[in-house]
């Protein structure tokens, strides 16, 4: 289901390496980048990735490396062999309520859809990827904003 899709995202193998390519191929100007930036995840240790974030227009671009933690549905995307890697990974659509984040939850499951993985963040927010690479080659991610979440996003670098 797309719905209020807010972000696109990629998955690399060098952080660093990978916001020059966005800032010198692409001509995105501004990227924040965060290290060791932790999310809790359900039944597991935190998930634990570098990130790169900002804007291009209403849209957040965002690349992970995974460090640590549940990280393989962004590794499974690399190359075993060490070489530098940036590939497409997942669309992250925001959800208006909690109410519709459990219905969606609950149709990808009725629907035998793998939910690789489920966690939250600040006061109330949540996230959840999808695995819906068979139907469309990439992650669905779906996030229920909080406040303190919400002001972070707008603090971000927008080109």
């Amino acid at each position: 289901m797309y719905k209020n899709i807010f972000q696109q995202a990629w998955v690399t193998t060098d952080l660093d390496r990978a916001v020059e390519v966005f800032r010198e191929e692409q001509g995105i100007g501004s990227i924040a980048v965060f290290k060791d930036f932790g999310l809790p995840v359900a039944d597991s240790e935190p998930l634990v990735i570098d990130v790169g974030l900002c804007y291009v227009g209403d849209l957040q671009f965002e690349i992970i490396q995974p460090v640590s933690g549940p990280a393989d549905l962004y590794r499974r995307h690399l190359p075993d062999s060490g070489d530098f890697a940036l590939k497409y990974h997942h669309m992250c659509s925001v959800l208006d309520s909690a109410e519709e984040y459990g219905r969606v939850l609950e149709d990808y499951r009725r629907r035998g859809v793998t939910i690789e993985v489920e966690g939250g963040f600040g006061d109330g927010g949540r996230f959840f990827y999808a695995d819906t690479r068979d139907a469309v080659d990439h992650y669905q991610e779906y996030v229920l904003l909080d406040e303190a979440t919400n002001e972070f996003m707008a603090s971000l670098p927008r080109n």
